[in-house]
């Protein structure tokens, strides 16, 4: 795709945004803003990796592994650590004395496996939607079958597959090339044709909207389920059990929600924006901005599946053993407090 004089900086991975940004300004602000890109993606890191390793040592426990939802929320918590930490390893891109070979491995092999993790990380969200709405209505022979851990594990490794084939292109088409701004360092780029971008785009908003409506509509199966039985049970109608079991799980929304609110900036721009000269700095800077924030959703497994739910806080505080250790030290927990359901 040929831009002319200009560059199309929403093919930019994320680091190479940040490398050009820095490159571009003044000497004496060169070092300050090196470190706030830094600290904001290590911070993010550091946060995440805690998350994740927190969750993946509450998950791992037999009483929540056992489950089918459970086996989704470990595999998710894998997923979202390593993209994280790859996230983290994109930043010795920043180093002006690497050289051809390590800055191709970190644009071709590193950038692109943190992205596929990344979407991996949207559909195990709507799996664990999905999971969690079939656990919700009555037993029969169709639904025990398909709620089986053989058959999870096989969607796992399905939805894997082909996330993975659905990022082929861009692998092969991420490119080092020589900083058009700073002679003999190297910058990370996706070079698609005409045809690859659109189809790039169509993808893209696939793996977003797809896993986004699952788990909207898996939570609101659940939510529906729950108060058909409420409703019958209580003698109460159908839309008062509704909206009480809506305040009661609404808590179930914040994951999709929050990885669309993260997500959809970044197509946006892509979409509105084609061939834009790096000198507009806001420009460039609005798209760091929103690449980055793309990981935020992975930094906050913690909160999005732990915190707001009772059975698995339990889990975490009696049997996993960070979780143990934590409660170990204070006097006084405070227990999350819900309403009755």
């Amino acid at each position: 795709m040929s831009c002319n004089k200009s560059v199309n900086i929403f093919l930019f991975g994320l680091v190479s945004g940040m490398t050009t940004d820095i490159r571009t300004s003044d000497q004496n602000q060169q070092i300050l803003m090196t470190f706030a890109y830094a600290f904001s993606v290590t911070l993010m890191v550091t946060v995440s990796i805690i998350s994740n390793i927190i969750s993946i040592d509450t998950f791992r426990q037999k009483t929540i592994r056992s489950t089918t939802t459970g086996l989704c929320l470990l595999i998710y918590s894998c997923c979202s650590l390593f993209g994280i930490i790859m996230l983290e390893c994109r930043l010795f891109q920043f180093l002006d004395s690497l050289t051809y070979l390590p800055f191709f491995i970190l644009c071709n092999l590193i950038s692109g496996l943190t992205v596929v993790f990344n979407r991996l990380c949207l559909w195990l969200n709507g799996l664990i939607a999905l999971q969690r709405a079939l656990h919700s209505f009555e037993h029969n022979r169709f639904l025990k079958k398909i709620r089986s851990q053989t058959i999870v594990s096989k969607q796992i490794c399905f939805i894997i597959i082909v996330v993975f084939l659905m990022h082929i292109h861009e692998f092969i088409c991420r490119v080092t090339l020589p900083d058009p701004v700073a002679p003999n360092k190297f910058v990370c780029q996706i070079l698609y044709s005409q045809e690859l971008l659109m189809l790039n785009q169509i993808i893209s908003f696939t793996h977003l909207f797809v896993p986004f409506s699952l788990h909207i509509i898996s939570t609101c199966l659940i939510i529906a389920s729950i108060s058909r039985r409420r409703a019958m049970l209580h003698q109460t109608t159908y839309w008062k059990q509704w909206f009480k079991q809506f305040r009661c799980h609404h808590h179930l929304f914040l994951a999709p929600i929050l990885a669309m609110i993260c997500t959809l900036p970044q197509l946006i721009l892509s979409l509105k924006y084609s061939c834009v000269d790096v000198s507009l700095k806001w420009l460039l800077r609005l798209n760091t901005s929103a690449n980055l924030i793309i990981y935020i959703p992975q930094s906050m497994t913690f909160f999005l599946f732990i915190y707001h739910s009772g059975s698995f806080w339990d889990t975490f505080k009696k049997q996993s053993i960070l979780g143990k250790r934590f409660c170990s030290k204070r006097n006084t927990v405070v227990p999350i407090v819900k309403t009755a359901c």
